[in-house]
């Protein structure tokens, strides 16, 4: 729900101020509900267009606002369909189509600021589904609550099924003395830290993966995939677009699992130095990754969690690739960290870090893993 504060807290405003903006609902389409990639980069696309509306509805009600460029830092995603507590209560633990929501279910995304910073604001998403007799209703109305608080029979209560987190930074663009752009952090559009929710929504992993420190190396069963990037994938400032990073990682995610990389690999991607050749059937210390060499278990797995973090802009180019490995320190019970530096070759030949990127997967189910 929105929570609506008075007007009386932000005498500049000249209408109702929504905290917690909710946009009205509407459908799932066929293409962000087809395979779990799409389903996933759907999401990214859709907190960005709800971040924006949010953006834009404050600007209406503080017109002596501005709008300015800015550009996301990073982005947290979470499938949260995927944790029994949100499971429709149709739901069937033996479908295919396990709990990804289906096409023409229809939802509403709220949105709320968690923080405002001096040049930055992080944000918050909740993608709930609305029960059909609430298609036309105001979210963010509190008078309709009263109307909306018995359902038509045969309507499930709303439930949430998606979560997202992302920083934006407001940015001025600068010419340098040859000629070329580029930008800095400029003061945000919004200052009032009266504008910021509580947070509401939690990770399995709050914080985004660490940078390695300078001059260490990567883990022996690291991995290096190259990438292919197309004009296509450029947004309009020349960068590739923030939802083209979810089908590079899932590229990378599927290809590791399905050739057996994550459970040390054959032919050209297996891993440097074998894995601990353990059984599957027994305990082992949580810092051991528990995968018999060549283990045909660790094949299929389910997104629960997907972190993307922009360290420079990755641009279409030659000589882009990515490490991945499993945090074999980080494996808890049946969740995995993964995690993914997209890489670049600078002009004096020296690699560098572009994107820093995880992903929490589950085993499948049906061939649980010993990973």
């Amino acid at each position: 729900m929105s929570t609506d504060l008075p007007t009386t807290q932000y005498p500049k405003a000249t209408g109702r101020v929504d905290v917690v903006y909710s946009q009205s609902p509407a459908l799932l389409r066929w293409i962000e509900c087809t395979t779990e990639c799409k389903h996933i980069e759907g999401l990214f696309l859709l907190s960005n267009e709800a971040r924006d509306l949010h953006i834009n509805q404050l600007l209406k009600v503080f017109p002596e606002l501005k709008n300015e460029h800015r550009v996301v830092r990073y982005a947290n995603v979470k499938l949260d369909q995927h944790f029994p507590e949100n499971y429709s209560p149709s739901y069937d633990p033996y479908s295919n189509n396990r709990t990804r929501p289906s096409w023409g279910l229809l939802f509403r995304i709220e949105t709320r600021f968690t923080l405002i910073g001096k040049t930055s604001i992080k944000f918050q998403h909740r993608f709930l589904t609305v029960p059909p007799s609430q298609a036309n209703r105001d979210f963010n109305n509190r008078d309709e609550d009263d109307q909306y608080t018995v359902l038509d029979d045969g309507e499930e209560p709303e439930r949430i099924f998606a979560s997202a987190e992302g920083l934006i930074v407001f940015i001025k663009w600068q010419t340098d003395d040859k000629g070329h752009r580029f930008f800095k952090p400029s003061p945000g559009i919004f200052q009032n830290p009266a504008l910021a929710a509580p947070p509401i929504v939690h990770f399995l992993r709050e914080a985004g993966p660490e940078k390695r420190a300078v001059g260490s190396v990567r883990p022996d069963n690291a991995f290096r995939f190259q990438i292919h990037l197309r004009k296509s994938d450029e947004d309009e400032l020349g960068h590739v677009t923030n939802s083209r990073y979810v089908s590079l990682i899932h590229d990378v995610l599927t290809f590791g699992l399905r050739s057996g990389y994550y459970a040390n690999g054959t032919g050209e991607s297996k891993t440097t130095q074998a894995l601990p050749m353990i059984p599957s059937h027994t305990t082992s210390p949580s810092d051991k990754v528990a995968v018999p060499a060549g283990s045909s278990f660790y094949k299929r797995g389910i997104v629960l969690e997907l972190f993307v973090g922009y360290e420079r802009e990755l641009k279409v180019m030659p000589q882009v690739y990515v490490w991945s490995w499993v945090e074999p320190h980080r494996v808890q019970d049946q969740f995995d960290v993964v995690r993914f530096e997209i890489c670049s070759i600078d002009g004096n030949g020296q690699e560098q870090v572009l994107s820093l990127c995880r992903t929490i997967i589950k085993e499948d189910s049906q061939l649980r893993a010993s990973l």
